[in-house]
C-alpha cells in the first residue's frame, strides 16, 4: 500500500512540474513589450509615433522620418497646446481655422471602453442630475432611478421611500414619446465631475433610442431617430467640452456610430467593426480627428477618423507577440496538452 501511495505521489509531482514549470520559465525570461503610443497629424497626414528604443524615446512616423521632442509637439499641436504655448510656438491658426489655446484644449477628447464596462456586472440603480441647475457644478441627486418591467422609480437616499410622483412623471413621459416598456440598454454617466450633463440613454424593448433628462426637476425625454434597419446595441453617453455629440453606440454587427449636436443626428462611421469583448477601444480627439485604438488577441490597430464626417483617413497595425505563458493544459475531451511556448 505504502508504495502504492508513493507511485501516487511521484506522478502527482510529475503532472505539477509538467503543468508550472513551462510557466515559470517563460515569468522568468520574459521580457517587457514596449507598446508605442501613437496619435494621427493633420500636419503630415501620418501617424506620428513615440517609442522606446534602447531605452531612449524617439519620435517617428510612418515613412521613418524622425523627429526632436519639439517637432513632435508641433506635428500634434491640437494635443500639445499648453506645452507650445509655454515655448510661445502655439500657431494662430491651423489648416485655415484661428485657433486659441483655449479653443484646443476644449475641443479635446477622450473615450475608453473595455470589456468589462460593457459586459461586467453592475448594480441597476442610476442617478439622475439636473442639467439646467444654473450652477456651475453639478451636484448630487437626493435619489436614485431604476427600471422595471413597466415603469422608472424614483427612490429617496435619506430614507429609502418610493417617490411616487417623480417616479410618475418620468413613467409618463416615457411612455408619451413612445417608449415601450422593459428597457435594453441604460448609458449615462455617474459622476459629478463632469461640466455638463447630457442626461441618459435608453433603449427600448423595440430597439429605439431615447435621450432622458432632467431639467429644472421635470422629465425631458426625446425619441432619436435611427437609420433604417440600425438597432444600438451598447450605447456610451459622451459629455465631451466641446458638445459637439449625444454619445455614441455599437450595432449588433459592431459598427461606430456617433450621435452628433445639436440636432441628434446619427453618423456611421467609417472604422470597421469592432467586438468590444476582445479588448479596448479608445478615442483621442481633437476638433480635425479622432485618433481610434482598438485593441484586441492578435493586434493593436490604429485609425484615424474625420472629426467633422468620420471618415476613415488612415489605418495602421502591429501583431502583438504571444504573451500566453505556456504549460500544461486541460482539453474539453480529457486530454491534456503541454504547450512550451
Amino acid at each position: 500500500m505504502t508504495k502504492i501511495s508513493k507511485i501516487y505521489l511521484y506522478i502527482l509531482v510529475a503532472v505539477v512540474c509538467l503543468w508550472q514549470l513551462p510557466w515559470l520559465f517563460n515569468f522568468l525570461t520574459a521580457t517587457p513589450e514596449e507598446r508605442p503610443f501613437i496619435l494621427y497629424s493633420s500636419a503630415i497626414k501620418d501617424f506620428a509615433i513615440r517609442k522606446n528604443e534602447s531605452g531612449k524615446t524617439v519620435y517617428v512616423d510612418l515613412n521613418g522620418n524622425t523627429y526632436s521632442k519639439h517637432q513632435y509637439d508641433l506635428l500634434l499641436p491640437e494635443y500639445f497646446a499648453r506645452q507650445l504655448a509655454a515655448d510661445k510656438s502655439l500657431p494662430d491658426t491651423l489648416f485655415g481655422q484661428p485657433v486659441d489655446l483655449k479653443l484646443l484644449t476644449d475641443e479635446n477628447l477622450t473615450l475608453r471602453i473595455k470589456p468589462e464596462t460593457v459586459f461586467g456586472p453592475y448594480i441597476p440603480l442610476f442617478q439622475m442630475f439636473e442639467s439646467k441647475s444654473g450652477n456651475v457644478d453639478l451636484e448630487m441627486p437626493p435619489d436614485v432611478f431604476r427600471l422595471d418591467d413597466t415603469k422608472m422609480e424614483f427612490i429617496n437616499k435619506a430614507d429609502n421611500t418610493l417617490n411616487a410622483e417623480k417616479s410618475a412623471d418620468f413613467t409618463n413621459e416615457l411612455k408619451k414619446v413612445g417608449f415601450e416598456f422593459p428597457v435594453v440598454d441604460v448609458a449615462g454617466n455617474v459622476s459629478e465631475k463632469k461640466k455638463y450633463d447630457n442626461g441618459y440613454l435608453f433603449t427600448d424593448s423595440e430597439g429605439c433610442l431615447f435621450n432622458v433628462k432632467m431639467e429644472q426637476g421635470r422629465p425631458v425625454v426625446r425619441k432619436i431617430e435611427l437609420p433604417n434597419g440600425v438597432v444600438p446595441t451598447h450605447c456610451f453617453v459622451t459629455e465631451f467640452i466641446g458638445r459637439h455629440s449625444l454619445g455614441v453606440f455599437f450595432d449588433a454587427a459592431g459598427q461606430f456610430y456617433v450621435i452628433t449636436q445639436p440636432y441628434n443626428k446619427i453618423v456611421k462611421t467609417e472604422l470597421p467593426p469592432v467586438d468590444l469583448g476582445k479588448g479596448d477601444f479608445f478615442v483621442m480627439g481633437n476638433m480635425f480627428t479622432w485618433t481610434v485604438r482598438v485593441t484586441d488577441e492578435e493586434k493593436i490597430t490604429w485609425y484615424a477618423i474625420d472629426a467633422n464626417n468620420f471618415s476613415l483617413l488612415k489605418k495602421y497595425y502591429i501583431p502583438l507577440s504571444d504573451s500566453h505563458l505556456g504549460g500544461l493544459s486541460f482539453l474539453k475531451n480529457g486530454w491534456v496538452r503541454v504547450n512550451w511556448k
